[in-house]
């Protein structure tokens, strides 16, 4: 069996949440539910692993932050002890959580993409009742698509569907648009499938980021018939700082743009410019659903009616405190010793508030009452122990509300409804893939799922729905 391989994005990245959205997410960006194991068993998006819930996962609570953690070296002396910390000569045992598929009255359901040949079924998973059959979008998918990241609508019945251009290769991103009967409504090309996209809440609209400057507004009509309308960023919102008029600017180092959602009364899309090099949010700015008008803001406007509001599933939902409009974004350590990143939070009008260094912070998202929840792990890969935790307004964090380990790698799905959903993954010695909803303010209300092992290694996306 190979070693899983890490993301593409890497921390260097803004964390495109591939999973709701990204929708917007995967982030990723590739949605995908192992952080750095999607290639486990050569899957994309899911490792490909069995269902074992057999282990004995750790105490889940306020108080479960001591976990099981890889056995110590036994006594005695042992080569170039003196030279770093000891390994343990053990064989590795992870655990998933040992929760049931338990009925959780309010809980989210949690959608699975999952690709079969060239078409794209949905299974819904509801707390309490299995993984279902939810619909089959047939055909969906070109011939030669390879990596695939979808883009579900709101109203689940419309799939944007990029397909990824491999580095160094002779295509870039493209994208096809289809309908629950399988009928392509729109193909594109030239796309950043990183930046990922944002849907209207009608679905309706989806907008999408092209290469360099270009934004996509694609509006499906009563019929069925998609228009769309491509808009220029000018240079005063695709690179805010000014630059002199012989400057030369490279793709590489460009600042990306990314959709963050649609505002409130549905007249604005709203975006953010981030810096390949810090994968932070540099600045913000708004496009006229008609494209006819593309103006930098000083914030999101969060809360007023022309404001964004932050939708679970796209990016913006995952990024943007929906009562304070505070960012909370992935910072790259910019010391020489390349350590691990860390989570910074910042006022709407860009002031610093906190930062949250935790170990490895694997995915974020606020939840409704200001608070931000941090998955982080005490190693990017093959953890030891992996905690959630709330961090309040002021920085402070609460007790863990959820701890797993050891584990090979678990993800952040999101929140939404006063749940947090998350993915674990084992494999030593068995390989296994489990989802999690628990309540985030009586974390002993708690339901997991196994995925059978014969879709585990097709699932590229997940979304959360009401």
């Amino acid at each position: 069996m190979s070693e899983p391989e890490p993301r593409r994005d890497g921390p260097y990245e803004l964390p495109v949440e591939r999973l709701a959205g990204g929708r917007g997410q995967r982030r990723r960006a590739l949605v995908a539910i192992l952080s750095l194991g999607l290639a486990v068993g050569g899957a994309i998006g899911l490792a490909r692993l069995t269902g074992d819930r057999s282990g004995t996962g750790p105490a889940v609570g306020p108080s479960s932050g001591d976990t099981a953690v890889r056995g110590s070296p036994p006594a005695g002396p042992s080569a170039g002890s003196s030279a770093g910390p000891r390994r343990s000569i053990e064989p590795r045992i992870e655990h998933l959580v040992d929760a049931l598929d338990v009925a959780l009255p309010g809980a989210p359901h949690v959608l699975l993409v999952e690709r079969d040949g060239l078409d794209i079924r949905l299974g819904q998973w509801t707390a309490g009742a299995g993984i279902a059959p939810f619909r089959t979008f047939r055909g969906a998918l070109s011939a030669d698509a390879t990596d695939v990241i979808p883009v579900l609508a709101p109203t689940d019945d419309r799939l944007l569907l990029f397909e990824v251009g491999q580095p160094g290769g002779a295509r870039n991103d493209r994208a096809r648009l289809v309908d629950a009967s399988g009928r392509v409504l729109w193909t594109g090309e030239d796309l950043a499938a990183i930046s990922g996209a944002a849907w209207s809440p009608d679905g309706r609209v989806v907008v999408m980021a092209g290469t360099g400057r270009l934004w996509h507004l694609v509006r499906i009509d009563e019929t069925g018939s998609a228009t769309d309308r491509s808009v220029m960023l000018p240079f005063r919102v695709f690179l805010p700082t000014p630059l002199p008029k012989s400057w030369l600017t490279f793709p590489g180092t460009d600042p990306r743009t990314v959709p963050l959602g649609f505002s409130a009364d549905g007249r604005w899309v709203y975006g953010g410019i981030a810096a390949p090099e810090l994968g932070l949010m540099i600045a913000e700015f708004r496009v006229a659903v008609d494209g006819s008008v593309v103006e930098p803001v000083p914030d999101l406007g969060v809360g007023q009616p022309a404001g964004l509001a932050p939708q679970a599933g796209a990016l913006g939902g995952r990024l943007v405190d929906p009562t304070t409009g505070r960012i909370a974004a992935l910072r790259v350590n910019a010391n020489t010793s390349g350590g691990p990143p860390t989570i910074e939070v910042h006022n709407p009008d860009a002031g610093f508030v906190f930062s949250i260094s935790d170990g490895t912070p694997i995915g974020s998202g606020w939840g409704a009452d200001g608070g931000l929840f941090v998955l982080s792990a005490d190693a990017p890969l093959y953890a030891d122990q992996v905690r959630l935790v709330r961090y309040g307004p002021d920085g402070s964090a609460g007790p863990p509300i959820l701890a797993m380990g050891p584990l090979t790698s678990a993800d952040f799905l999101g929140v939404l409804r006063g749940y947090g959903a998350l993915a674990g993954t084992t494999t030593r010695p068995t390989r296994a893939t489990q989802l999690i909803l628990v309540d985030l303010a009586d974390p002993s209300r708690i339901a997991a799922v196994p995925l059978p092992d014969d879709t585990t290694g097709s699932i590229i996306g997940v979304e959360l729905r009401p």
